[in-house]
Parts: structure tokens; sequence; C-alpha cells
């Protein structure tokens, strides 16, 4: 297969991802890769292939196969700007094209790609063939791979907590968004926000890679990387603005034990992560109710404990309830 028989949306998704990477997008661009997304949930899927294709592919970007449909893809050279972006398309239809291929020759697949999903207010938790086991959070969608070499599995959309079987000569790997996180036998959570990823690791070690924003469009792509210990959270925004902090590792993932634990956490905050896992929903219109504070355990999705709760506190009121949500208002 040359670049020119790539699928079509891959080749628009190869192209949307080297315009992000050039640095020299437009506001109408910007705009226009908005509708694109949005015409059709198989364009977001392409994109996040791509990005996570460009984020695993340092082992073959040197490939022969690789540099030879680049050059193919490259042709004739373009005016300044759409030549560095063009340049950076071109390598990434290649990385699409070679990727398959050369995972078929090095690492074959065994069994091929299953993808895993909870609907809103579900969780779930799925044993891989390996033996380690995946919780899915409410909302969330995961592609599992395994080979002879490397276990790995992507987080497309929402959140979830591994607890990985011990193999020292095959390396877990999750990739969410342009990051990888990689672990032997631990315990971790990871979880997509608007403006990037969030790691926290309950157990053992793992290591957090990215390609970092490049000074110029032509400038040589570089890494971001950082290694994680047990009770650390790692915050990665999309801008590379990487923050690590100690936390109470047992308290963020407890929710993949169905409980959620909070320490001083405003009202706001625990509604949102309740509302998550329930068909019924809190709001809170008040801005200053929603910004008191509380402490406590309760099961996930249980919204009537947490209103008996800030009731019981003199937190808020219930001023409305419907079969589908309870409105707290000031007490």
């Amino acid at each position: 297969m040359s670049a020119s028989e790539l699928p079509n949306v891959h080749r628009q998704a190869a192209n949307w991802f080297a315009r992000k990477r050039s640095g020299a997008m437009t506001v109408h661009e910007a705009a226009e890769l908005d509708a694109w997304l949005a015409a059709d949930p198989e364009h977001q899927m392409a994109l996040d292939s791509v990005e996570l294709m460009w984020a695993a592919s340092e082992a073959i970007r040197h490939e022969p196969a690789v540099l030879a449909i680049r050059e193919e893809a490259l042709g004739a050279r373009r005016p300044h700007r759409r030549w560095a972006f063009g340049a950076i398309a071109a390598s990434l239809a290649a990385l699409v094209v070679t990727g398959a291929v050369y995972t078929s020759q090095h690492n074959a697949l065994t069994p091929g790609p299953r993808t895993f999903s909870t609907s809103p207010g579900q969780t779930t938790t799925i044993t891989l063939p390996d033996g380690s086991k995946v919780t899915l959070d409410a909302d969330t969608v995961v592609r599992a791979h395994e080979t002879r070499n490397r276990r790995s599995l992507d987080l497309i959309r929402g959140r979830a907590f591994f607890r990985v079987a011990k193999d020292p000569s095959r390396p877990f790997v999750v990739a969410a968004r342009d990051k990888t996180v990689t672990a032997v036998g631990t315990a971790f959570d990871v979880a997509l926000r608007p403006d990037g990823v969030k790691v926290t690791l309950l157990e053992g070690k793992v290591k957090v890679d990215a390609p970092a924003a490049a000074p110029s469009p032509l400038a040589p792509l570089r890494h971001q990387s950082t290694e994680m210990t047990a009770g650390s959270q790692l915050t990665a925004p999309d801008d590379g603005s990487w923050r690590m902090a100690k936390i109470d590792a047992s308290e963020e993932t407890s929710w993949a034990a169905g409980q959620l634990v909070f320490a001083g956490k405003s009202l706001s905050e625990v509604a949102s992560e309740l509302n998550r896992r329930s068909d019924k929903k809190v709001v809170i219109a008040d801005a200053s109710v929603g910004r008191a504070v509380i402490s406590g355990s309760f099961d996930a999705g249980d919204v009537e404990g947490f209103v008996r709760a800030v009731q019981g506190y003199g937190l808020a009121r219930v001023a409305k309830e419907t079969n589908e949500e309870i409105e707290l208002a000031a007490p």
C-alpha cells in the first residue's frame, strides 16, 4: 500500500495532525478542524489513531519503508508553510501505512485488538489474556492489543484503572492521546481531561512519555519524559507544563472499588464525580453552595446518600427534586 492508497479519512486526519504540529494553524483552520471532527465520530477516532501512532512510532520512523513512502508522499517542495506541515503529514502517512506491517513482522498480534466500553453511569472490570485487570469508569472506551513483545491498550475516552500482571519481558503500555504510560507490574489510574492527561500511581513505578512541542515547525521532534513512584500524581496538559504531586493515591483511585472518597473537596467537585456514575443528577445552581467543602465516603453514584449528607451538615437543602435530578440550594 502506498500513502496515496490510504483511506481518505486517515489521510485527512494525518493532514490535520500535521497542521496542529506545525504551530501555524490559523483561527479559520482551527474552526475547520472543529467542524470536521463534529461531522462524523469516525473523524475523531482517526485523529486519535494518528496521534497514538506518532507517539508510539519512535522505533519505526527510520525504517526504510517509512522513509520511502515519506519521499513518495512529499513529492515536489511546496511553499514554505504548506511544505512544513506537508512533510509531517507525509511522515505520518508513512507511519500509518507501515505501522501495521512492522507490527505484524516484529510483534505478531495474539489475538487482534479488542474494544471495550461503558455507558454513562456504568463501570466494569475486564481481565486481559495476560491476567491484567482493567476497570473502566463511566463513559469510557479502551482498545486492547497484545503482542509477543508488548502488552498495550489505547484509552480512547474517559478513565481507567490498571492492575498489571507482572511480566518483565513484556512492558504494559497505555496510550492516552499523545502520551504513553509504561509499566511492568503495578497499579495505576489514567484519566483523559479536556486539556490533557492525569496519571495516578497507586503501586510500583511507571514511566510517562510524550512528544514535546517543537520550537519551530521544522525543528527536530523532542520528547518529554518522567518516571513516577507510588503515591504520586502527574497532571500532564497538552501544552507541556507537567506537574507532579504527592497525593493519597488510594483516595484518588477509590472509584475503581465502587467507593468515592473525598477529603476537603467542594460540593461541586463531589457532585460532578457522582453524576458521572448515576442516571439521577445533582444540580447546584448557587455558586456559593458549590464552593462549600465536604469530606466523606460515598458509594459510586449514590446521589441520594450525598444529598442526605450535605443536608445533615447544614451545607445545602433540596430546592426541587424530580426523577431525573435533585436541585440543591443554600440552607
